[in-house]
């Protein structure tokens, strides 16, 4: 799984480097980012490490926040549900999360760290991720990092 999420991203990075940054007309946001801030997206989550012996894939929703600070960095949130299936079965799980951070932006691409609390495990986590957008929509690998209730996703967004 980790396989096909690295190929997915590695695939979409070639059109990140070609990019073009084009002036324009407002002078407030970065010219990829097009002054779209507020966001809907899905995502595909997998479990890792003791997280997976209890639960198998999940999916879920989450609304977006994205606002360029300054040339390379914007100011990123997310507000959302995950549900994850039991394994072996075992009940599922819904998962509440909420996060807050920093990406450094290279045109399409960006990386990112977040601080986020996930309800149902009880934990304040780090949420490192990467990923490329454009325009209105957002392509990005992030993982919950830290502890035994750990989880990778593959989320796509849309920029209103």
């Amino acid at each position: 799984m980790r396989n096909l999420m690295l190929l997915i991203v590695l695939l979409l990075a070639g059109p990140a480097v070609a990019q073009e940054t084009v002036p324009t007309t407002a002078p407030d946001h970065a010219p990829w980012h097009s002054g779209k801030y507020w966001g809907a997206g899905a995502q595909w989550s997998v479990p890792r490490g003791a997280f997976a012996d209890d639960f198998s894939s999940g999916f879920g929703v989450q609304g977006m926040f994205n606002y360029p600070l300054i040339a390379l960095i914007d100011l990123s949130g997310s507000v959302g549900w995950n549900h994850f299936g039991g394994a072996n079965d075992g009940d599922g799980a819904d998962i509440w999360e909420v996060a807050f951070g920093g990406r450094f932006a290279l045109g399409a691409f960006f990386m990112n760290g977040e601080a986020g609390y996930f309800s149902k495990v009880d934990q304040w986590n780090f949420i490192p991720g990467l990923g490329l957008r454009y325009d209105h929509w957002e392509f990005a690998l992030r993982t919950k990092a830290v502890g035994s209730n750990a989880w990778s996703s593959l989320r796509i967004g849309y920029y209103f």
